[in-house]
């Protein structure tokens, strides 16, 4: 029985479907249930959160985290669907510090966000850049610039205006 299998049979209502992906086993989880699912996980052994990932669909948003087991050398992906258009799930920085950062760049370039994030805030745009980049209704038209404003902090602006020379 696969990691997938496992925590099916361990939380039956949680896990509503399961699978392989790149033949790792995929467990897609409810969203309400995460934070359930992944707790099962580390008991099942996997004590690392690799990647946390985003997939902006034209009638969801999938979050897809990816978790490792060194001790047993597992691979397992656990995926939950959110609405498109209020795409939010619970944070996993209560069982995996690496979480942290994971999760701020997914919110930065997916634009989901974390309930119970300690600091979810942008960590590779500054925090004035409109949008996030790889969702589907990102503005690719609109240019955006930035500088750092006189007291050392980012300055973002659509027209340029932030790149003139103060005399």
């Amino acid at each position: 029985m696969n990691a997938a299998e496992e925590l099916k049979k361990a939380l039956p209502d949680a896990v509503t479907k399961i699978g392989m992906q790149c033949n790792k086993p995929e467990a897609t989880v409810k969203k309400e249930d995460l934070l359930d699912a992944a707790a099962k996980a580390q008991e099942l052994g996997f004590d690392q959160l690799s990647v946390i990932t985003g997939v902006d669909y034209e009638d969801r948003v999938e979050v897809i985290y990816n978790l490792f087991s060194y001790e047993n050398k597992h691979n397992l992906v656990l995926k939950v669907i959110l609405d498109h258009d209020n795409p939010e799930v619970d944070s996993l920085t209560t069982l995996w510090k690496g979480a942290d950062w994971l999760e701020r760049e997914t919110y930065d370039l997916v634009g989901i966000k974390f309930t119970g994030h300690p600091n979810l805030t942008r960590i590779l745009l500054p925090e004035g850049w409109n949008g996030h980049p790889l969702r589907k209704d990102y503005d690719m038209e609109t240019e955006q610039f930035v500088t750092i404003g006189e007291d050392g902090d980012d300055v973002v602006s659509t027209d340029g205006s932030n790149l003139l020379r103060r005399k």
